[in-house]
């Protein structure tokens, strides 16, 4: 039993040696029974006289084979394992890809929408800036005349011809003048009180300052700033311009 034991052993040292250097290549089990055979020659003649027993030879002929048969098995789940890792890497790159430029599509459409819209509101403000600006110069023209107008009339009464006019006119020119003074001043009031006015320029405020917030939210973008904070400026000068005017007609009527 102990020289079938050191057989066996002797046997299956240079028979590993072959097993596991093998580059990846399926060994059947033919081959490993040609050397089984050759080692066991080889061992017999050196270390035991003696030949083994038939049973010993096929028992390790057959753990042998079943070795084989493992080591082949673990080849092949090696090569599918490599396989499938491979497949899978180039699956999330390609995956990677795809929403990379998803991504890059999906900023590229908000940005030129962003770039409409921020369009269409400066187009707009530009022109309801033009009709504000000349709605002001009206205002500044009524208010000119009518300062005008009472100056004329504080110089007619220091030098005495107002006293002189008024006994060369008649009563109604007077009441003319005044009627057409009053008009020219309830006009201006008028035209700087009306809700609609209020209300348009509120809203543009709102937008413009939507506009300056998104603009610091989603990418600062310094020259979009400073456009929608010029436009602001005249908006705001006007809305207070006006509700000055609406303060004062209101202490006047107190």
């Amino acid at each position: 039993m102990v020289n079938t034991l050191h057989a066996f052993q002797t046997t299956l040292t240079p028979n590993f040696h072959v097993l596991f250097n093998a580059s990846r290549h399926p060994i059947s089990r033919t081959q490993f029974l040609c050397l089984s055979k050759s080692g066991d020659g080889t061992s017999d003649s050196d270390s035991d006289p003696d030949p083994p027993k038939p049973e010993g030879d096929t028992r390790r002929q057959e753990l042998l084979a079943r070795i084989a048969m493992i080591q082949t098995s673990k080849v092949r789940l090696t090569d599918f394992l490599d396989e499938r890792s491979e497949y899978l890497t180039k699956f999330a790159e390609e995956a990677n890809v795809e929403f990379d430029k998803v991504g890059e599509d999906a900023m590229k459409d908000l940005d030129e929408a962003s770039t409409r819209i921020l369009e269409n509101i400066e187009s707009k403000m530009q022109a309801f800036e033009e009709s504000a600006g000349l709605n002001r110069l009206e205002i500044e023209e009524n208010d000119s005349k009518l300062a005008e107008f009472e100056e004329k009339i504080q110089v007619d009464r220091n030098e005495g011809l107002f006293f002189k006019s008024l006994r060369d006119k008649k009563p109604v020119d007077r009441k003319q003048a005044k009627q057409e003074a009053d008009k020219i001043q309830e006009v201006t009031k008028e035209s700087a009180g009306s809700k609609s006015r209020r209300n348009i320029y509120l809203g543009l405020i709102g937008i413009v300052v939507l506009a300056i917030a998104d603009s610091f939210i989603s990418s600062p973008d310094w020259r979009k700033v400073a456009i929608l904070g010029a436009i602001l400026v005249p908006l705001l000068t006007q809305f207070v311009y006006e509700q000055t005017l609406l303060s004062e007609e209101a202490n006047k009527g107190k």
